[in-house]
């Protein structure tokens, strides 16, 4: 069974862009995602699946989301991502009121330390570079630093007060 376990992780991966028929796999990664990072409410995580898959489907189809799949030559989920087309204000030195941002990474636990994220994260980079955005700005978690560090993104800084006490 280990050797089985060993061949079916060497399967050849290969990353694609996801569409609507992907729905179901990117809310899985989404949860997981969250799982992942400790959160354990199952209601919670029940009534966000529902307004993230109707979330993702309307931008899904508007082309304010863009979201990868990695499989496995076996056809296996190993992971995936989606780039979220946000409305920013405009800044002195960057006109566009649009800013991709990198969200809902996920790598399944038998593909990690494969280079699942990197393929999706080298996708969202050029596709937007071929699109001719400015910036790619993403929030990594700890588990994430390391791969997006060693992609060239920078660590900036943020604040914020939950207001929901």
């Amino acid at each position: 069974m280990a050797t089985n376990r060993r061949r079916t992780n060497r399967s050849k991966l290969s990353v694609h862009k996801a569409g609507l028929r992907d729905l179901d796999a990117l809310v899985h990664q989404r949860r997981a995602m969250w799982e992942a990072l400790g959160v354990r409410n199952n209601d919670q995580h029940e009534k966000g699946d529902r307004v993230y898959k109707r979330w993702a489907r309307a931008r899904l189809k508007n082309h304010e989301l863009i979201a990868w799949i990695v499989k496995s030559s076996d056809g296996r989920v190993a992971g995936g991502g989606c780039v979220w087309l946000q409305t920013v204000q405009p800044r002195p030195h960057r006109a566009s009121t649009v800013q991709p941002y990198l969200l809902s990474m996920y790598t399944e636990p038998d593909f990690r330390r494969r280079g699942v994220a990197s393929m999706v994260v080298n996708e969202a980079i050029k596709w937007s570079r071929r699109n001719k955005y400015e910036r790619l700005m993403l929030h990594a978690s700890e588990m994430g630093r390391k791969v997006y560090s060693k992609l060239g993104f920078k660590r900036t800084w943020e604040m914020r007060l939950d207001l929901a006490r």
